[in-house]
């Protein structure tokens, strides 16, 4: 039997069946390639951004507290979550794709030719805006273009490139940030140094990606569910030749799409409605207020260490190779933060220690070996999330007690492990959710725990000077709350929908 009498057959299919028409091919690998810079991209202009605020800070010469207004800009941009989710559902999956990070490339690339920490800050919220949105967006562009044979080694396979966005930029820092030319602009004023080259070349995924999608189409999916039979039939169409194909053997029958019909029926504030008000409501309003606070705690912790790393690290190594080898953690980096940019033997440096870079360098590979470690013990969960939680918390507290250098920044970097907990937290939004609640639910979680973070950064900044030592001993009370929070969870052996019952 032909392909073309098979296909022909094909009298029916469901909206979520369409790309298997295609068959899979070079088309969809090209989708992949493009998701997986796309996500690096982001995560690039997101967390690469910390890098470029501790390049910057003597060029724009900043002081702590503009240094963590700029390193917390980067998490304005989830307060734009929901209307690019509804951009999306509505215009398209790849016209919003294209757009955030077209968008999102050009603001990233002008903040390099800043001329103050003002315009720098502008420049980041006004991109980070649209970029930000576009890891979201590319993990259901994915998804929908992929058939569900590969869509999850595909989704794990992006995930991965996210997770090494930390490996990429410390390795550029690591060729770039020690460059030492200074070549002035006049008609732009600025100077042009290590700092920016850097910060261009970090915004360049994102633009790349942007290309790549001008060769792509619209989701097939998407087309199905909105009810655009004939759009549906000739982008898939054009899969099946770019797969390569013979345009007159491919052949599609009738398409399904009473899931559109269905949404016509109620408008999108109904629908808002229908699915937000439940979430804080009982039975759902416990484990609503529970997931968000545990959540809270996992990003937070992560998030603003992560983009206070480059800087703190920084500082701490510069004061260790001054000679000040017993100091504690918050001495050594205090003592460079007060340091007089007026003092008349001042010299201004930008650079980064080699030993900061590759610091970063070692907790990029070692976060993403524990994470992989860590989906090994799915089924222990809780427990998994609880552990997280002590070790943060007892890092927190030897990184204020400590004086000895690398005990102290081994310890820093373990506070940062509740980023493996957000994996545990996700999956419980899964069993205590019904289907029609959970992406909402996360979401909503998500931009919480992001607009937390941005008022993290920002606390760090204003406090860590004059109570850097109470910082962390308050943020290990904060991270053991999480621990007794956990431990109302349903249990990892019944996997109960139920709440649990130990409170």
């Amino acid at each position: 039997m032909s392909n073309s009498e098979e296909n022909a057959k094909v009298t029916k299919c469901d909206n979520d069946e369409v790309v298997e028409l295609t068959g899979h091919g070079r088309y969809h690998q090209l989708v992949l390639v493009a998701c997986c810079i796309i996500s690096n991209g982001v995560a690039l202009d997101m967390f690469g951004f910390s890098i470029v605020v501790t390049a910057a800070a003597c060029d724009l010469q900043l002081d702590i507290k503009q240094i963590g207004i700029l390193a917390s800009a980067p998490f304005a941009g989830v307060l734009f979550a929901f209307p690019w989710g509804y951009y999306a559902d509505t215009g398209g999956r790849r016209r919003a794709l294209l757009l955030s990070t077209t968008v999102g490339f050009i603001f990233a690339a002008l903040s390099s030719f800043s001329t103050n920490w003002q315009m720098m800050l502008a420049f980041k919220i006004i991109g980070s805006s649209f970029s930000s949105s576009s890891f979201t967006l590319v993990m259901t562009y994915l998804g929908e273009n992929i058939g569900s044979a590969r869509r999850s080694r595909y989704l794990f396979i992006m995930n991965s490139m996210n997770l090494a966005s930390e490996i990429v930029s410390f390795g550029l820092a690591l060729f770039i940030l020690p460059l030492t030319f200074h070549w002035s602009v006049p008609w732009l004023q600025i100077t042009l140094r290590a700092w920016r080259l850097f910060t261009f070349i970090i915004a360049v995924p994102l633009g790349v990606g942007a290309v790549l999608l001008f060769y792509l189409y619209e989701s097939p999916t998407f087309l199905a569910n909105k009810g655009d039979t004939e759009e549906t039939r000739k982008v898939l169409r054009k899969i099946f030749v770019f797969n390569g194909g013979d345009e007159k053997e491919f052949m599609i029958g009738h398409l399904n799409h009473s899931e559109t019909i269905k949404l016509k029926e109620e408008s999108i504030w109904q629908s808002l409605k229908k699915q937000t008000v439940p979430l804080f409501q009982p039975p759902l309003l416990w484990s609503t207020i529970q997931l968000f606070y545990l959540l809270v705690i996992c990003c937070t912790t992560n998030n603003v260490f992560l983009m206070w790393y480059p800087t703190m690290v920084n500082l701490f190594f510069n004061s260790v190779s001054s000679g000040s080898e017993d100091m504690g953690f918050c001495e050594a980096v205090v003592q460079n933060i007060t340091t007089d940019v007026n003092a008349e033997n001042y010299v201004c440096d930008d650079s980064i220690s080699l030993k900061t870079i590759y610091s970063g360098i070692a907790l990029g590979f070692f976060f993403t070996i524990i994470n992989l470690a860590a989906s090994k013990l799915a089924s222990w969960r809780r427990l998994v999330l609880m552990s997280c939680y002590l070790v943060a918390a007892l890092s927190s507290i030897l990184v204020g007690s400590l004086t000895e250098p690398i005990a102290s920044m081994i310890f820093f970097i373990l506070i940062q492990i509740t980023a493996i907990g957000i994996g545990s937290v996700s999956s419980y939004f899964v069993d205590l959710y019904p289907t029609s609640h959970r992406s909402l639910v996360t979401c909503l979680a998500m931009m919480v725990a992001r607009m937390t973070s941005f008022s993290g950064v920002n606390l760090l900044g204003a406090v860590v000077v004059s109570n850097c030592n109470f910082l962390f001993y308050s943020w290990a009370v904060f991270v053991l709350s999480g621990v007794a929070v956990a431990f109302c969870l349903p249990s990892d052996r019944t996997k109960s929908k139920n709440n649990c019952n130990n409170c």
